[in-house]
């Protein structure tokens, strides 16, 4: 049981690293991509810590809804202003 520590800290490691992914991503699709495996690594390390529930939970929400919900926005919105050809660049140039 002398190794257990070792697993907490890489698995606490891949934490920070999918959190620091996930902001420094300058892709959206990515960064979702980047919290959707920050999920993932919580609900291992609930499961390491002892509380499935938790783990269970984490995996629904955090690793699976979450990501889904924000790509589905992500895509609705990028659909939004692709239909919108007149984006006002034109007044713009036009006025300066």
């Amino acid at each position: 049981m002398s190794w257990f520590w070792v697993l907490d800290y890489l698995v606490l490691a891949l934490v920070l690293a999918c959190a620091v992914l996930t902001v420094a991503v300058r892709n959206l699709n990515g960064a979702v991509m980047a919290l959707s495996a920050l999920g993932t690594v919580l609900t291992v390390l609930f499961v390491i810590l002892g509380a499935p529930d938790v783990a269970h939970s984490e995996a629904v929400v955090g690793a699976i809804a979450l990501p889904v919900l924000y790509l589905v926005a992500i895509g609705k919105s990028r659909t939004d202003v692709a239909r919108d050809a007149n984006l006002g660049e034109e007044r713009s140039r036009e006025q300066t």
